[in-house]
């Protein structure tokens, strides 16, 4: 026979069991996508670290910072990759134009140190090196911005702080992390 009290706690165990479930599943998910967005950022500060050498480069070589010609094909390229991956292109580009004038103003406010304090190190072939290297973590990007957003991961503001505290690389303002967070956050998929 089953008694009052049995009646109410077993319906009840099933039901927080359940939801235990339910929360566990959601947890999972929850900190997949946290991870995905932690290796987005990830992503974007190292591509910002090539920065120093890219104006030291530059500098070298006595060519500007500013590559118009070089700035169409990085951002025609993200925004085909991003069509491709089922993202909507425009709010790809917006966000690559952003990170390159943030990579632009690092490597401006390099050079105004080395005014005063020289570089000691030798920079990284630019053409060799730290061009293709910056279109893998170009295509890398683009990648995990699909595989996140495609999956309703969409980045949100309580993601700021994370960012901000991503971002760590020299040179880079609190401006330069806020105008780059913001362009993350209109992007989207395709309707």
């Amino acid at each position: 026979m089953v008694s009052k009290a049995e009646k109410v706690i077993f319906p009840n165990t099933k039901f927080y069991v359940l939801s235990l479930f339910f929360i566990i599943g959601s947890d999972e998910t929850i900190r997949a996508q946290t991870s995905d967005i932690e290796a987005l950022f990830a992503l974007i500060n190292e591509r910002l670290t090539y920065m120093e050498h890219v104006a030291l480069y530059k500098e070298r070589a006595k060519s500007p910072i500013e590559d118009m010609q070089r700035e169409a094909i990085v951002i025609n390229d993200a925004v085909r990759n991003a069509n491709e991956l089922g993202l909507f292109g425009p709010s790809v580009e917006s966000f690559f134009k952003i990170q390159i004038n943030v990579a632009k103003a690092i490597q401006y406010r390099y050079r105004a140190d080395w005014l005063s304090t020289p570089p000691t190190f030798i920079p990284l072939d630019l053409q060799q090196v730290i061009r293709p290297k910056l279109s893998e973590l170009g295509e890398s990007i683009v990648k995990e911005l699909a595989t996140l957003y495609l999956n309703d991961g969409l980045i949100s503001e309580e993601h700021r702080s994370l960012f901000h505290d991503a971002i760590n690389t020299d040179n880079v303002s609190l401006q330069d992390k806020t105008r780059l967070f913001d362009s993350l956050l209109t992007i989207t998929t395709q309707k």
